[in-house]
């Protein structure tokens, strides 16, 4: 309705109330419905923190669960944005703790995500679900773990998140506070009972991925709390292996103390000593074959560490591998 049709309506309206007052209930309220303010208002008000225009908007009957296409609620952008007023200010209005996205995100899995603490405990304090998941299967507890957010993660874990739930790749909140390096993280989901074995869909586990990336503080927690130091990945890759790799001395040496399989191959026959060699890790490639290392091991491709080293350029440790006695 144009404006000055509604300026009109307006004037009808008090000449009714006037005169028939038993319509002036409903009349009112229907007006307040006409004038109230566009979900788009709410949103950006929500959006950018601006805790006066939100409630104002909500006192003139703004829609507290209006949705944008994309399933945005305005609960959801204060939350995700870490605007604790305005929160505060939607859910006394009744805003939908758990509504979803299109793509299944909730509020309480944007604020852990983008670790706003007091947000989190906020909406949980209100009967958020703790373990909703977005469409890849990741909870809040797996986006505050990878992310490194220690004080979302234990207010998670304190209203009983599942410590072992699993994306849709196998993946939990421990392997990915591994990968990440996250140790303070690791120590309490640890703690909290996480399963140090877990694997994903690949075979990977958390031992395996904070070999390959270097985490040292990470391994030696994984290791203290029983993990599997040989535990192989669908490709048949170990923590060994993938440290060898990448030429983390101080982790091969911890995996070896712990009884990993020196000789251990991958599903291509490739072994600790053959990626060691191939990459030019000369520390590595000595701690291998102090433990034992097979010189002359082949990969299903006829590869030998010699061989591998030779073609890479590593003379370094071609020459250490003749005076340890390879065949040529």
């Amino acid at each position: 309705m144009p404006f000055t049709k509604k300026v009109a309506a307006e004037g009808s309206m008090v000449h009714f109330r006037r005169a028939l007052s038993v319509w002036c209930v409903p009349l009112a309220v229907g007006w307040a419905a006409a004038i109230a303010a566009p979900p788009e208002d709410l949103f950006n008000a929500a959006n950018s923190g601006d805790a006066a225009t939100v409630q104002a908007l909500l006192a003139k009957g703004a829609d507290v669960n209006a949705k944008a296409n994309n399933g945005a609620t305005a609960l959801i952008l204060a939350s995700q944005n870490g605007h604790i007023e305005v929160v505060q200010a939607l859910l006394a209005k009744g805003a939908d703790v758990n509504v979803r996205m299109n793509d299944g995100a909730t509020a309480l899995l944007l604020a852990s995500l983008n670790g706003h603490n007091e947000v989190v405990q906020t909406l949980l304090a209100k009967g958020a679900d703790l373990n909703a998941k977005l469409r890849n299967g990741m909870t809040a507890l797996f986006l505050a773990s990878q992310k490194g957010y220690n004080e979302v993660v234990h207010a998670l874990l304190a209203k009983g998140a599942d410590v072992n739930a699993k994306a849709n790749n196998g993946a939990t909140a421990l392997i990915q506070a591994s990968r990440m390096g996250h140790d303070e993280i690791v120590y309490t989901l640890l703690a909290k009972g996480a399963d140090v074995n877990a694997k994903t869909n690949d075979g990977t586990t958390a031992l395996i991925v904070a070999s390959q990336k270097g985490n040292n503080e990470v391994v030696q927690a994984l290791l203290a709390k029983g993990a599997d130091v040989n535990a192989k990945t669908n490709n048949g890759g170990t923590a060994l292996i993938q440290a060898s790799r990448s030429g983390h001395n101080e982790i091969v040496q911890a995996l070896l103390a712990k009884g990993a399989d020196v000789n251990a191959k991958t599903r291509s026959g490739v072994t600790a000593l053959i990626q060691a060699s191939m990459n030019g890790h000369l520390e590595v490639a000595k701690a291998l074959l102090a433990k034992g290392a097979d010189i002359n091991a082949k990969a299903n491709n006829g590869t030998t560490a010699l061989i591998a080293a030779t073609k890479a350029g590593h003379s370094n440790v071609g020459d250490l591998l003749v005076k340890a006695g390879t065949k040529p």
